[in-house]
């Protein structure tokens, strides 16, 4: 009986014979046909193929995948031993794997925090409560909202938040203010002073990824400059999004005009210097606002936006299936005919207050020339452009440099409505 080779194209590459004769590859089929003996190094000599999606980082099931996603990555340039453990053993631009990595520890801050409490150390308890709170709002706040590990970790999120302030005096007011028939809740921020002072402030718009607990604590910065600062989950945003299913329309300005109204209800406010700060989407929403509100006398923004569909939705993919959820579209077809309507083209002349347009020259996640066409369209506006804003944090995380951060924005707005701090 004849023995048949059944030899194929990935057999004879492995043997290195893919242009030889005949009489050479019957030699060969008897013989090591590698020209080199590399011992181990022969693992992968000659494995023919292409793609393999199992060992790319395709970030899956984010849209434009893990080539282009620049958010889910933990960078190992940190002091926070946690933070470096996460870097260490996630597996890059994998949503189950920064779930994973960031739950695990949250978690062991979250018994680390028990452990004090138990003890009546409260103070140490706080501390560590905090870091859980971190740490669960890290695991969920880039997942989408079909992901099921989404909302018992935002739950989480929010009841380790409450724990931990319950053990402490907090530093804010929690507040309740009826937006569109919706009793929506935040957080007032204010520096310390003398009885009957009124504190100029600033109105906290938030972008897609934000949370209000989360944004409340980088207050502090606005606080220690002598301004008041107020942050509520929105339309679109956090609890809003989350537990009510309200969503963020066109005219964001319709949002903003009553967190004003309720800062002139408050004796420690000036209700003639209220300023508006948009980070991220905001940075559509804030100047948006401005068109709308005379009320509002100076807006600064980390990343300024034209129109969110030039500049947010076309710009980076990844973030795209988030935008479909924050408008309430019914998929990412019916997301981009309604983006339409989310620009200022029509109204940014009316922007009379002094901008601050933030944006950032190398911003992967938001369009830098979308913050130029907001600059030359709002032609009223004592406008100033702003290079060291947008989304640096993000490339950093992914090994890009470390920039130093300056507290611009902060130092602005305290110069814009007179702060004393």
């Amino acid at each position: 009986m004849t023995k048949k080779y059944n030899l194929t194209r990935r057999g004879v590459m492995k043997l290195g014979m893919l242009s030889a004769t005949a009489p050479v590859l019957g030699k060969a089929l008897s013989t090591r046909a590698f020209g080199q003996d590399l011992g181990p190094g022969n693992k992968f000599v000659g494995d023919v193929g292409g793609r393999d999606h199992e060992r790319l980082y395709t970030g899956h099931p984010v849209v434009g995948g893990g080539q282009m996603e620049i958010r889910l990555n933990q960078s190992i340039y940190t002091d926070d031993p946690h933070e470096l453990e996460v870097a260490r053993r996630m597996r890059p631009f994998d949503p189950a794997s920064w779930y994973t990595e960031w739950n695990r520890v949250a978690q062991i801050n979250e018994e680390i925090a028990v452990g004090y409490e138990e003890h009546g150390l409260n103070v140490s308890a706080h501390q560590f409560y905090m870091r859980a709170s971190r740490f669960h709002r890290l695991s969920i706040v880039y997942q989408e909202d079909t992901d099921e590990t989404m909302m018992p970790g935002y739950t989480k999120f929010r009841e380790l938040f409450d724990k931990a302030w319950d053990l402490q005096t907090p530093p804010f007011e929690r507040v309740s203010i009826n937006i569109d028939g919706n009793q929506l809740d935040g957080y007032f921020r204010k520096p310390s002073g003398p009885a009957g002072t009124r504190f100029p402030a600033v109105i906290a718009y938030q972008g897609a990824d934000s949370l209000a607990e989360n944004t409340l604590m980088g207050g502090g910065s606005y606080t220690a400059r002598g301004m008041a600062y107020l942050v509520v989950d929105l339309p679109g945003q956090g609890a809003p999004k989350r537990l009510k299913n309200l969503y963020m329309p066109p005219d964001t300005e319709r949002f903003v005009t009553p967190l004003i109204d309720y800062l002139e209800t408050r004796l420690d406010v000036d209700p003639d210097r209220i300023g508006l700060r948009g980070q991220s989407m905001g940075g559509y929403s804030a100047p948006r606002a401005a068109s709308a509100d005379s009320r509002i006398k100076a807006v600064l923004m980390s990343a300024g936006s034209h129109d969110l569909l030039r500049d947010l939705f076309e710009y980076y993919p990844p973030i795209q299936d988030r935008v479909r959820w924050i408008i309430g579209a019914r998929d990412l077809a019916d997301t981009r005919r309604r983006l339409r309507d989310y620009t200022v083209e029509d109204v940014a002349h009316k922007i009379e207050c002094p901008m601050l347009i933030g944006y950032g020259p190398k911003d992967r996640i938001m369009d830098p020339e979308g913050a130029f066409r907001l600059y030359n369209a709002a032609v009223n506006s004592d406008r100033q452009m702003w290079a060291g804003a947008g989304h640096p944090h993000h490339e950093a995380k992914s090994g890009g440099p470390l920039d130093l951060r300056l507290p611009t924005a902060q130092d602005w707005a305290a110069k814009q409505l007179g702060a004393v701090g």
